[in-house]
C-alpha cells in the first residue's frame, strides 16, 4: 500500500476525531429536545403545546396560536438568562435545571403571556 494514501488516511481520521472532540465541549447544557407550553393568565385564551430544539446555547420551535405560527427562538447565556422572541414579542425567562420559565408580551385582552419547558424525556 502507498505510504502517502496510509498517511493521508491517518491524518484524516484524527482530525475527524478532533473535530468530534471539539463539538462535544462546544455543547451546552440544555442541548436536547424540550416540550414547550404557552398560556395566558386569562384562562380563555388559547395555549399552545409544541417541541423545542436546543443546541450550543440557541434554541428554536415553533408556536401554534390564534392567528398562525409563531416562531421561537433565543439564546441561553452560561447562567440561563434568555434573550429570545415569540413571534414579534420578547421572550424573557430562565432555564435552570430540566426546566424553563419565562414570559412574554400580552396579546389584546389575555395579559402577558407564560411559556414552560421541560426537557423531553
Amino acid at each position: 500500500m502507498n505510504r502517502m494514501f496510509v498517511y493521508s488516511v491517518s491524518t484524516g481520521a484524527a482530525l475527524a476525531g478532533l473535530m468530534t472532540v471539539g463539538l462535544a465541549f462546544a455543547s451546552g447544557p440544555y442541548d436536547g429536545q424540550w416540550n414547550a407550553h404557552t398560556f395566558y393568565n386569562n384562562k380563555h385564551c388559547i395555549t399552545g403545546d409544541f417541541p423545542v430544539t436546543v443546541a450550543d446555547n440557541k434554541f428554536e420551535g415553533v408556536w401554534k396560536g390564534v392567528r398562525g405560527t409563531y416562531p421561537v427562538s433565543g439564546t441561553i447565556a452560561p447562567d440561563g438568562t434568555v434573550t429570545g422572541t415569540v413571534g414579534k414579542g420578547r421572550l424573557t425567562g430562565k432555564f435552570a435545571g430540566d426546566s424553563f420559565e419565562g414570559t412574554f408580551p400580552p396579546f389584546e385582552q389575555c395579559g402577558p403571556g407564560n411559556a414552560v419547558f421541560e426537557r423531553a424525556k
